[in-house]
């Protein structure tokens, strides 16, 4: 049975994963609600994505629910390092902490002084069938319209929007709806993308997985031993370890050949409990499987991330592998992205083809991400000997001295990983840039995130804080003038002064002067920057 008359919302969403969920959040953030449609009856209940960077974080400090994340994944939060040997027993064997203290690793040690002083947020633990109902949860109660075991079977793009059949899986009804956009969230096997034919580029398939999560009590065994992975290299069994709750529940990644002839029913019950027994070293152990999930590790991404009214997001634009682990957090911030441009466009604040920077802002951080992730796996398709595990947070080099391009490469990727954005948004507005030392950083420049500053002394609220998905105008001096030209404006601009004892820390940040301001987009990023003796282009980068 299908409806009579077309139901339209102003947008669509295929998938509620992380992204598709992020995605909704971050157009509720804006004032417009989406429809989104999933197509199983629930959020994911495999692990899979065990984390989320700095600057996911940051946005899901603005959204409201980073502290619901970090306490969700708490169990998980000590689980750091990657240890490798025949056995997880025989590797755990060796690491041998003092009494009541627990073992750290590099990547732990070194640097977090300098993280410290660019951001209000640090990275979390949290897999990713723990994160997906607090942001479901945020999102339901926020006023989306959540629709699950509910499939788009088919969808067409006209003009003046798109026009999509749903169905519901439960009950086999049909519905037609219209929206102004759509956003494909439903993938790495998107159907969104292969129906649109968008070219994809990337190596392809690297190997073949079997993820099979497990309840073992082992929270005894690795008590002040936590770890990330394990690589095992017991002969025949290729595969590694992950954490999930430090406790009972973990996950093997076991390397299996469909293109040798094996197949997934190949591996029964009886033989993954002996794998399992072997790779974890003790063959006493009760082992429980709860899932198994076949999957490719694959590397692609789609050339561009629009075709009209249409957008991918996620894993539906870029498929990367594990390591690195910016496959969840490149979904999130390519979301948050395209909301607030989607917004301003539904509102008549901006020109449609300001959507169109949404596709050259993104891509190339998902190429980037997804090629960086397949440089960091063997021919195996594991983790490379620890190779980005143990490479340290170096600070950038001190006035005077200088540091070595090996230095200079290292702190780059580190800092990618972790999520301080180091990328810079091919703004379109031009802008006064004020000169860059040679011995210093300097931050607040026109493609870059804005700053992050604390402004009181509790260090509770930060620059960050005050965007809240807005366009905002950091003013060095009086605000008085720069109000009077936001107002002039075609969209809402908070004018934000910069308390008194916080200027001198600003102007080492960026470099402003006094009568100076910086303007800053809803997802963050500096637009413009200039002095009140020159014009606010607003309508310019909305055009």
């Amino acid at each position: 049975m299908t409806t009579q008359q077309p139901l339209h919302v102003p947008v669509l969403i295929a998938g509620g994963g992380i992204t598709g969920l992020s995605a909704a959040l971050f157009l509720l953030q804006q004032g417009i609600r989406p429809l989104l449609v999933e197509r199983h009856r629930g959020t994911s209940i495999h692990p899979r994505a065990r984390g989320f960077d700095i600057r996911t974080m940051e946005l899901f400090r603005e959204l409201g629910v980073g502290e619901a994340v970090r306490e969700a994944g708490k169990a998980l939060g000590p689980a750091w390092g990657v240890l490798r040997g025949d056995t997880l027993a025989a590797v755990l064997a060796d690491i041998r902490p003092r009494e009541g203290e627990r073992i750290t690793y590099p990547s732990q040690l070194k640097g977090l002084e300098s993280l410290a002083a660019l951001t209000p947020e640090s990275g979390a633990r949290c897999t990713q069938d723990l994160a997906e109902p607090v942001l479901r949860a945020a999102a339901e109660e926020r006023g989306a319209q959540l629709l699950f075991y509910t499939e788009m079977i088919s969808f067409s793009q006209e003009e003046d929007g798109v026009r999509a059949e749903l169905r519901d899986r439960e009950t086999g009804a049909t519905t037609i709806v219209t929206a102004d956009y759509l956003v494909a969230a439903d993938g790495a096997g998107s159907r969104v993308r292969q129906q649109l034919q968008l070219p994809v580029t990337g190596p392809g398939v690297l190997a073949d997985f079997l993820n099979i999560y497990f309840e073992a009590d082992m929270a005894e065994l690795v008590l002040n031993r936590e770890f990330s992975i394990c690589i095992i290299d017991t002969p025949g069994i290729t595969g590694f370890v992950t954490a999930i709750n430090n406790s009972d529940r973990w996950v093997y990644q076991l390397r299996y050949y469909p293109d040798k002839g094996e197949r997934v029913e190949d591996y029964t019950e009886e033989r993954l409990q002996t794998v399992l027994h072997a790779a974890l070293g003790m063959p006493e152990l009760p082992v429980r499987i709860l899932s198994v999930l076949p999957w490719e590790m694959t590397v692609r991404v789609a050339d561009t991330m629009q075709s009209g009214r249409i957008f991918l997001a996620g894993d539906a634009a870029h498929v990367m592998t594990p390591y690195g682990g910016k496959g969840a957090n490149t979904g999130i911030q390519d979301a948050q992205n395209l909301a607030w441009k989607i917004a301003a466009v539904l509102k008549g604040h901006a020109a449609s083809s300001l959507l169109d920077s949404y596709s050259p802002e993104r891509q190339p951080i998902g190429l980037a991400n997804a090629l960086r992730s397949a440089t960091l796996a063997d021919e195996n398709g594991i983790l490379k000997d620890q190779e980005i595990m143990q490479r340290q947070v170096i600070a950038p080099p001190k006035a005077g001295e200088q540091a070595s391009p090996a230095e200079m490469t290292l702190t780059q990727n580190v800092r990618t990983l972790i999520g301080i954005p180091d990328y810079r948004y091919p703004v379109k507005v031009a802008s006064h840039c004020p000169p860059v030392p040679a011995d210093k950083v300097l931050y607040g420049l026109p493609g870059t995130r804005v700053p992050h500053l604390w402004l009181d002394d509790d260090r509770q609220l930060s620059t960050l804080d005050l965007l809240k998905g807005r366009f905002t105008l950091f003013v060095h001096g009086g605000p008085a003038p720069w109000q009077a030209a936001v107002n002039e404006q075609p969209v809402f601009v908070q004018v934000c002064p910069l308390p008194g004892n916080r200027l001198a820390p600003w102007e080492e940040a960026t470099g402003a002067a006094p009568g100076e301001a910086l303007l800053v987009r809803p997802d963050g990023f500096v637009a413009w920057r200039g002095n009140n003796a020159t014009r606010l282009p607003l309508a310019e980068l909305l055009s």
